[in-house]
């Protein structure tokens, strides 16, 4: 299990704690309805004197009032081109988190497919809602010079609370974005 100090998380009001002792609901449901935003799934939380320990931290993720996370991947000639450094520009722009990653069925060497329109651009957002519909929103319209989209896909994900948003050097053998990388 992991254990994080409660600090950090006291102002989501999800637990509070007098005391030193932990006031919990007699039961933590296993899964959060949509209508609350939340991230824990099968999560079992205990409060033990200032800390929070999670039985399963993959699904441990936190998610604020107007924070959003999504995973996109963009098609077209979107690698050789520089998208992943725009991405990262872009990124800083709209103050968001996550990482950018090239993706496709083959490599070239090591970090682009074989032709800049054979694979694709990966990644993860996460931040305040119009922040992340912002960028997600560039992302699929354009991208640098000679460059251009084909195809966007966006879906919601889970929070990872990324602490920057960077290019991933490593090319990922997948057009999935969970089976490039499952956190930051």
């Amino acid at each position: 299990f992991f254990a994080m100090p409660l600090a950090p998380w006291a102002a989501l009001g999800a637990l509070s704690l007098a005391l030193g002792e932990a006031m919990l609901p007699d039961a933590v449901p296993d899964e959060c309805s949509a209508a609350e935003d939340c991230g824990f799934v099968a999560l079992q939380t205990r409060a033990v004197s200032n800390v929070i320990e999670f039985d399963h931290l993959e699904r441990a993720q936190f998610r604020t009032k107007g924070q959003k996370c999504q995973d996109f991947r963009v098609t077209g000639k979107v690698q050789m081109v520089h998208y992943r450094n725009w991405a990262v520009g872009r990124a800083r722009r709209y103050g968001v988190k996550g990482w950018v990653a090239n993706g496709g069925d083959s490599t070239l060497d090591g970090s682009h497919s074989p032709c800049p329109t054979c694979g694709c651009v990966l990644g993860h957002v996460e931040g305040s809602a119009s922040a992340v519909e912002q960028f997600v929103r560039e992302m699929c319209r354009g991208g640098p010079p000679n460059s251009y989209t084909k195809s966007c896909k966006v879906h919601n994900s889970d929070c990872f609370s990324c602490g920057s948003f960077y290019k991933e050097n490593r090319f990922c053998k997948t057009w999935d974005v969970k089976q490039c990388k499952r956190r930051c």
